[in-house]
């Protein structure tokens, strides 16, 4: 007597190849979930920079120089934007500005975009010297620097390396 084991392995695996061939008429899950829209990096020199940081007055303002190429810039960024989403509700702001080349904007955005960032961000255009200048005089120009400003535009700290959530938070806490 044959055994009907073979018969039946056949037909199992005659409907799951059957099954698998039909058409689905169901749509892709579409994610609910809030994307951010890529922001937008808005060329700014010396001059412009000044201009920017004084349209911010009333608020303590966070400026970050950062790149792309600098990965201790990468590093930092979540724990920058961590500090920022917790103390803007007190009245932080945050200026990034990238000190990527115009060829690497795209480079830019899409890091951004993959961290959330969906507000407005700057490009650093025009000479070292005069965006070391109009930033702080003091600066050796390497990156990541970061700069606070209290609610009447006054240099309040500046360093460059990175910080950790804590040191940010540190940093402009008694200015809120």
């Amino acid at each position: 007597m044959r055994s009907a084991r073979p018969f039946a392995a056949v037909l199992v695996l005659a409907a799951l190849v059957l099954a698998g061939c039909g058409k689905i008429d169901r749509e892709p899950p579409v994610s609910t979930a809030p994307v951010a829209a890529a922001p937008e990096l808005t060329p700014v020199a010396a001059e412009q920079l000044r201009d920017v940081l004084a349209a911010r007055r009333g608020k303590v303002v966070l400026v970050n120089v950062w790149a792309t190429w600098c990965p201790p810039c990468r590093e930092e960024f979540p724990d920058l934007l961590r500090a920022y989403h917790e103390l803007q509700p007190r009245g932080l702001d945050l200026v990034l500005i990238s000190a990527d080349f115009e060829a690497q904007r795209e480079k830019a955005r899409a890091f951004l975009t993959g961290l959330g960032v969906g507000f407005p961000t700057f490009l650093k255009t025009g000479p070292d010297g005069m965006f070391i200048e109009a930033l702080d005089p003091g600066w050796s120009g390497s990156i990541p620097a970061t700069l606070v400003l209290g609610r009447d535009g006054t240099k309040r700290a500046f360093w460059d390396g990175a910080a950790s959530y804590e040191e940010f938070r540190n940093a402009v806490e008694p200015w809120l």
